[in-house]
C-alpha cells in the first residue's frame, strides 16, 4: 500500500527534522487521527484474543460491538479476512485511515527501528563493529527477526533481576534481588556514568539507549528519576518497556504522559495474560494506548515466543522427553542491543550483540567482554580498553583469522563460499581467493602470516589485506570473546 503524498511531505520533514514519529505531528485532520488510533486497538485486540478472531469471522459488526471497538470491520478486512487477502492481496485498502496505519504506524512504531541515526554516530570505531554485528545477524536470524533488531547502543539494568518471573524470559532475568535507588551517591554516579558515555559515543547516539534488560523498570521507584536525567544529558526520553503496566495505573499513566511530552518515541507493555489484556483496555484508552506497543505474550495470541532463555532450557527438556513434539521457532534471540549492557548495582559493563540462542549463549546475545568500575574514571578506562580491543576498523597483523564457527565453507573452482541457512556468500574470479579461503579456513594463521604466505604467490600485500577487510567487514570472521564470562 502506497502512503497518500500528502503524508508522505509531512513524514519526510518530521524525519529531516529528527522528529518524534508520533500520529498527533502527522495528521491535522482529528477525525483521521481518531480513526487510526481506533485502528490500533482493534489490531491488538484481534492479535491478542482468539475468541475475538473467530467472533469476527462469524458477525464482524457484533464482535466489534462486543468489545467496544470504534471501527468498521469492513474497512479492516484487509487485516482479519485471509480469504480477502488471499484473493486481493494486490488491491489497495479504500481506507486512508488503515493506509496511514500500516505505512506509519506498523512500519515505524511496532518495528521501532533506529536505522534512522546511523548518520549520527560519531564514534567510527563503535559505527564500524555495530555495522558488522548487523552483518552477521544477516545470516543468523531470518529475516524477519533480523530487520526488527534496532541493535541500541546501551542499556541499563537499574535492579538485579526481575519481579515479573516470566517462565518464557529470553534472557533468563533471575529474580529482583537489589534495587539501584536515587540517592544522593547513586544520583551522583548516574549522572557521571551518562556523561562518559557522551564523551564517547555522543549524546545522538547514546540517546537511542534504554533503562532495562533483564528487568522491569517499574521495580524501580525511581525509574521516572533517572529517565529525566537520561532525557537531560542525551536530549531523549527513553522508552519503556514493563510487565507491570497495571501494578500501579497512575503511576503508569503519569509516565506515559510524562514521556510524551519529552517526545519519547515508543512505549511497550508485555502482555502475559488475557485477562491482564483486558484490564488493559478496561484501564486505558484508545488514545492512551496509541503509542504503546503491545507485546503479546498470552497463550491466545497470535506471536511466538523466543527460542532463547528460559523459554530454551523449557523446550530443550521438551525435546528430551520427546524429540518430534516440539517446532522450531524463528524467532531464537530478543536481544536487541549492540553495545554496552550496564548493571548499575553491581558497576558493571558487558559488551554485548543478538545472536541465535546456542549452548554457549543461550541468552541469545554474545559477550564479547566484561568487567566493572568504581568511578566515572574508572568506567572511562574500561570502556576505552573494549573499544580498542574488540572495535578495530580493520583487521589487525596479530589477529587470528578464522571464519565464523557457524559458516559452512565450501571451496570453488575459481575462489570459495561461505553460508548458512539464511544466506550464502560467494567470493571468487580472482586468481588468489582460492587459496585464500583454503587459508582462513584453516583458522590458525594471522593477518601477517597470511600476507607472507600470498606474498611468496606474488600477491600483494595491499591486495591481500583488501579482501581481509572486506570479509572482516562483512561479518565473515570469528570475533566472539575467547574468556569465561565472571559471576557476579
Amino acid at each position: 500500500m502506497s502512503l497518500p503524498t500528502k503524508e508522505i511531505s509531512k513524514y519526510d520533514e518530521l524525519k529531516e527534522q529528527d522528529l518524534s514519529h508520533n500520529l498527533a505531528s502527522l495528521l491535522e485532520d482529528k477525525a483521521l487521527e481518531n480513526n487510526i488510533i481506533n485502528i490500533k486497538r482493534f489490531y491488538d485486540r484481534y492479535n491478542a484474543d482468539r475468541k475475538f478472531r473467530e467472533q469476527l469471522s462469524v458477525d464482524p459488526y457484533g464482535a466489534c460491538k462486543r468489545y467496544n471497538l470504534q471501527v468498521d470491520p469492513e474497512e479492516l478486512r484487509p487485516i482479519w479476512d485471509e480469504q480477502y487477502i488471499q484473493q486481493d492481496s494486490e488491491q489497495t485498502s479504500n481506507s486512508r485511515a488503515l493506509e496511514i496505519f500500516n505505512n506509519v504506524y506498523l512500519e515505524d512504531q511496532v518495528e521501532g527501528k533506529f536505522d534512522d541515526y546511523l548518520f549520527l554516530i560519531k564514534n567510527h570505531n563503535y559505527k564500524a563493529w555495530r555495522e558488522r554485528q548487523i552483518a552477521r545477524n544477516l545470516g543468523q536470524l531470518n529475516k524477519s527477526i533480523h530487520d526488527s533488531i534496532v541493535h541500541a547502543p546501551i542499556s541499563f539494568e537499574l535492579s538485579k533481576g526481575c519481579s515479573v518471573g516470566c517462565w518464557f524470559c529470553g534472557v533468563s532475568a533471575p529474580s529482583l534481588s537489589d534495587i539501584f535507588t536515587y540517592n544522593d551517591r547513586n544520583a551522583q554516579l548516574w549522572r557521571e556514568v551518562l556523561q562518559v558515555i557522551e564523551e564517547i559515543l555522543g549524546a545522538e547516539t547514546a540517546g537511542r539507549g534504554f533503562c532495562y534488560w533483564a528487568t522491569d523498570p517499574l521495580d524501580n521507584p525511581d525509574y521516572e528519576k533517572f529517565c529525566n536525567v537520561f532525557h537531560e544529558i542525551f536530549g531523549t526520553f527513553p522508552q519503556t518497556t514493563t510487565a507491570q503496566a497495571l501494578k500501579d495505573v497512575e503511576r503508569t499513566r503519569a509516565l506515559l504522559k510524562l514521556s510524551q511530552e519529552k517526545n519519547c518515541e515508543l512505549n511497550r507493555f508485555s502482555i502475559l495474560s488475557l485477562s491482564i489484556f483486558n484490564k488493559l483496555h478496561e484501564n486505558f484508552t484508545a488514545e492512551e494506548l496509541a503509542q504503546v506497543n503491545l507485546i503479546l505474550q498470552n497463550p491466545e495470541a497470535i506471536a511466538i515466543k523466543a527460542d532463547s532463555g528460559r523459554s530454551l532450557d523449557r523446550k530443550q527438556k521438551k525435546v528430551e522427553k520427546n524429540p518430534d513434539s516440539v517446532e522450531d521457532s524463528p524467532q531464537t534471540t530478543i536481544a536487541c542491543v549492540s553495545g554496552f549492557l550496564f548493571s548499575m548495582v553491581d558497576r558493571s559493563v558487558k559488551l554485548i550483540s543478538p545472536c541465535p540462542a546456542n549452548e554457549r549463549w543461550k541468552d541469545g546475545y554474545i559477550i564479547y567482554d566484561e568487567g566493572t568500575f568504581s568511578d566515572a574514571n574508572d568506567l572511562k578506562s574500561l570502556l576505552e580498553r573494549m573499544i580498542e580491543k574488540y572495535m578495530p576498523t580493520s583487521v589487525r597483523y596479530n589477529d587470528i583469522i578464522r571464519f565464523r564457527h557457524d559458516l559452512k565453507y565450501e571451496s570453488l573452482s575459481n575462489g570459495f563460499q561461505v553460508s548458512t541457512r539464511y544466506l550464502t556468500s560467494k567470493f571468487r574470479n580472482q586468481p588468489y581467493l582460492k587459496e585464500l579461503g583454503e587459508i582462513i579456513n584453516q583458522g590458525d594463521k594471522t593477518t601477517r602470516e597470511i600476507v607472507l604466505l600470498l606474498n611468496k604467490f606474488g600477491v600483494p600485500e595491499a591486495n591481500t589485506l583488501y579482501y581481509l577487510n572486506m570479509l572482516f567487514n562483512k561479518g565473515l570472521f570469528d570475533e566472539e570473546a575467547q574468556f569465561t564470562p565472571i559471576s557476579l
